[in-house]
């Protein structure tokens, strides 16, 4: 069939490449052997010759050995070294034996010597070419006097060779142009379709599916047409298909807020998504095809793993990360195919945030609890003190009753801070914005605060920026800002100490300062400060609700700024928060 002539053209012509080829290195060895054959046995003939004809100069007859070398040498045209037993050279037809090295290490001498005969081709540094060395020992009455060695380049059986290979090699070259050029005209019309099929695969591998070829025959090449039209349709259909679902599943994984990891029946990371990598710090692409627990690094969620593949059901834990430190709810479901476990579904939820608010509500709770119970228990001590007959005693009743209201503004002054902060968090106090200039809101708030500063002999000064620009800002809040900053420096001081307000900006913000010379805030209490209720050990056990701080927080961060701390204890603290210009 005219749809198999391709196929046996290219094995036809690769058959007599390689015929050719075989014949070429059989007859080109053949030469190279036959060459050296020849050679080696006339120098082995050669080398007896020289052998017989200086046995006499052994005996110490007719002339010395390096004479007979080079006579004999001249006559032959040969390379004739006749050695010692002992790999003394004693005379040699090119060379002065006298400046010659040793040649009882030589493989020729030290085979002649043994075995009667010794032969090997090698390259002579002497003359920088491919020699072949025949030995012979030269023996008088059975006692070995010396070694006849003779030696020829090998430059003619190189050159047999060579003629030969080009020969092969031009035969070679000749009859594969024939045969392509033959194959060509025979496979010429029979691989247009082929061609075709191949245009449209490769169309098709691009992702333009749908492709379609034509069908002009109705031989096997025509079918396979038929079937390949057949195929791209139903291909593009399906693809289509895939890639719709394929599309819907990774929109899903990525906006999932839940980790997902897909496992294999050996624990490797078939899948992952970005909420995974997320919760364990690695990215999606790096961790497919590498064991779970070189990718989490948590024992924990290998362990649940694990299980899951031991037991083929279902698993569920909850566990802090020992490297993330997210507290993780992960369950593990087994995956199916034809009722053969294909892998495990991990589902990671993380709960840190719910945990945490879980957390909050306690505290908070117990904070306010605590808070409200010192003022209620002293107003209701008080007030039965009053009841129990104090009351007829105006001076202790003025005093009670004093102290009671100073309760009362305390409960009222919690409480409204509890309201303020809870409408800041939640985003429902509406902030009024103004242009405020804040060199003018500090120099208020300093005016106001110097009674108090003098009491606790602490002295108020300001570095005011000249040029401040004015921000958009809800004034009353920032204010309260401020006065919590340095009524806070102030109480914390030391007596003699020192409260400097300073101001400055930038491209994109205004930044305030409240520094202090007072007590200081240790390195553990730092980080807590801005916490609801907290009260530092040492630094902040004396009155006040502990919110202020946390109000300060939030209403900058409600103006889009941010507020820190630095403090190094026993040396003072600097609360600096920055509002943004636009």
């Amino acid at each position: 069939m005219r749809s198999f002539q391709w196929r046996i053209a290219i094995p036809f012509i690769i058959l007599i490449v390689a015929s050719m080829g075989v014949l070429g290195i059989y007859l080109t060895n053949s030469v190279r052997n036959s060459q050296l054959d020849n050679l080696r046995f006339h120098l082995e003939q050669e080398a007896k010759i020289v052998a017989e004809a200086s046995l006499p100069a052994f005996l110490g007859q007719g002339d010395s050995q390096d004479t007979l070398a080079k006579k004999l040498g001249k006559e032959i045209d040969t390379r004739i070294t006749i050695i010692a037993p002992d790999g003394t050279v004693l005379g040699d037809s090119d060379e002065n034996p006298s400046t010659m090295e040793n040649h009882a290490t030589r493989p020729e001498v030290k085979d002649a010597l043994t075995s009667g005969l010794g032969e090997i081709t090698r390259y002579s540094t002497t003359l920088n070419e491919q020699m072949m060395y025949v030995a012979v020992p030269i023996t008088s009455q059975g006692r070995v006097l010396g070694i006849a060695r003779v030696a020829l380049p090998i430059t003619n059986v190189e050159n047999s060779e060579s003629l030969v290979t080009r020969i092969i090699f031009l035969a070679t070259v000749i009859i594969t142009i024939l045969a392509i050029l033959a194959a060509g005209l025979i496979a010429r019309t029979t691989t247009r379709p082929i061609r075709q099929l191949t245009k449209a695969s490769k169309r098709i591998a691009a992702g333009q599916f749908g492709q379609k070829i034509t069908v002009s025959t109705k031989d096997e090449i025509g079918q396979l047409a038929q079937a390949f039209n057949e195929m791209s349709s139903n291909l593009k259909t399906t693809v289509e298909v895939i890639s719709t679902e394929k599309t819907k599943l990774a929109s899903v994984l990525s906006n999932m807020a839940d980790g997902v990891i897909l496992t294999d029946v050996e624990g490797n990371i078939v899948l992952a998504n970005p909420a995974a990598g997320k919760l364990f710090g690695f990215k999606e692409p790096d961790a497919v095809s590498k064991p779970l627990i070189e990718v989490v690094h948590d024992h924990e969620v290998d362990g649940i793993l694990k299980l899951c593949l031991k037991t083929r059901q279902e698993q569920t834990t909850q566990f802090e990360s020992g490297i993330t430190r997210r507290f993780v709810r992960a369950i593990a479901v087994p995956i199916y195919k034809q009722s053969r476990l294909n892998g495990v579904l991990l589902l990671l939820q993380d709960l840190t945030e719910l945990k945490n608010l879980q957390t909050m509500r306690r505290e908070l709770v117990g904070n306010i609890s605590h808070e409200l119970r010192t003022p209620i228990a002293g107003i209701k001590a008080m007030a039965e003190t009053l009841q129990n007959g104090a009351i007829d005693d105006k001076e202790a009743a003025r005093n009670f009753l004093g102290r009671i209201v100073g309760e009362a503004d305390r409960l009222t002054q919690i409480v409204t801070e509890i309201t303020q902060l809870s409408r800041i968090e939640t985003g429902r106090a509406e902030l009024k914005m103004e242009p405020v200039n804040l060199n003018v809101l500090i120099e208020g708030v300093l005016v106001e605060m110097n009674p108090l500063a003098e009491r606790q002999q602490v002295t108020l000064s300001n570095k005011l920026s000249a040029d401040l620009p004015l921000i958009q800002a809800d004034k009353d809040r920032i204010r309260q800002t401020i006065i919590n900053l340095v009524h806070n420096s102030i109480k914390f001081n030391k007596p003699a100490g020192k409260v400097t307000v300073s101001t400055g900006y930038d491209s994109n913000s205004v930044t305030v300062s409240v520094a202090d010379t007072g007590i200081g805030i240790s390195k553990d209490d730092l980080p807590h400060v801005f916490e609801r209720f907290y009260k530092a050990d040492k630094a902040r056990t004396g009155g006040g609700s502990g919110l202020g701080l946390a109000i300060a927080k939030h209403t900058v961060q409600a103006h889009g700024g941010d507020i820190h701390a630095q403090s190094e204890e026993g040396k003072g603290s600097t609360f600096t928060f920055n509002l943004p210009r636009k």
